[in-house]
């Protein structure tokens, strides 16, 4: 039986007890191509009640070039948000460190797929690190997976690529995904197109054998609670995360201890909210709140 959820209008409904909020970018302040209605007023209120407001976002990118798409859009750090950490940013921080955990003898990748035209290339992530590129399959230590397209054009369908990770099963290489979300929200007017989770998760299917990074992993989490920390949170339950990605966002807070809310009518979830509720969802991804949205549209 499906457990009943209260839904509330907003964010500010039910922000009040919180110290801190976490966000997720894409489908709960950022619509595809700009920021959805009323988010900088919230975000900025939230801010001015004293609130630690941070951005935890699955995006590839590093977090620089997110500022700067911020601020172009009127987004400014300290005025609507304290933080922002990316997939990108952490995975940069893993290759640095060289904190895979499988061997990695040769120190070098594979990518798969080319560079995203509207994206910055994937080697950025692994500058001054160990790692290096190398197009012989048989020479790598470990498949990294670039944001899927066919010639430039992002795809709804993720068995469009199924041929080419069925190939490259055969290698027997651990994959890194850098964004565990299976899909994104894109465009004008918005559609749900395949990212990395979803070539994650054809791999795994075969056999094979994944590392995610960013959200629900734990040093997504960890990352976000350093933040946190710099501002005097210490106790995720004093947190609370704000994603549309029950898989993703709402998992990873929930394994962390720390309470989420799932927005209904932004994000990659809304259509399956719409036609199934929450029936669909293992416990593992159920929130703690719901909230039509981040702002009340004003």
């Amino acid at each position: 039986m499906e457990q009943q959820f209260q839904i509330f209008p907003h964010l500010l409904s039910i922000s009040e007890p919180f110290r801190g909020i976490l966000l997720d970018a894409y489908g709960v302040f950022w619509g595809g191509i700009g920021l959805l209605p009323g988010s900088k007023q919230t975000m900025e209120e939230l801010v001015r009640q004293g609130k630690v407001v941070g951005i935890l976002s699955n995006s590839t990118q590093l977090a620089s070039k997110e500022l700067d798409k911020l601020q172009k859009h009127g987004l400014l750090e300290k005025k609507h948000f304290n933080f922002l950490i990316t997939s990108g940013e952490i995975c940069r921080n893993v290759f640095r460190g060289q904190k895979l955990p499988f061997a990695t003898p040769r120190k070098k990748y594979w990518l798969l797929g080319e560079s995203h035209p509207k994206y910055s290339p994937p080697h950025l992530l692994f500058q001054d690190s160990a790692y290096t590129q190398t197009t012989i399959l048989d020479d790598a230590d470990f498949i990294y997976i670039s944001i899927p397209h066919i010639k430039g054009e992002d795809q709804t369908d993720a068995h469009l690529f199924l041929d080419e990770i069925t190939k490259l099963i055969k290698s027997g290489l651990p994959m890194v995904c850098p964004n565990p979300d299976r899909f994104a929200q894109e465009g004008n007017p918005v559609r749900a197109v395949v990212r990395q989770g979803s070539l994650a998760g054809l791999y795994e299917k075969l056999g094979g054998q994944v590392f995610y990074i960013g959200k629900p992993s734990p040093q997504a989490y960890t990352a976000a609670m350093e933040s946190f920390g710099r501002h005097g949170i210490t106790n995720p339950s004093e947190i609370l995360m704000v994603g549309d990605t029950p898989e993703t966002d709402i998992r990873g807070a929930r394994q962390f201890g720390m309470p989420s809310a799932l927005v209904t009518e932004t994000g990659i979830f809304r259509d399956r909210f719409a036609s199934q509720g929450l029936e669909e969802l293992p416990p593992s991804d159920l929130p703690d709140f719901l909230v039509e949205r981040l702002g009340d549209g004003v």
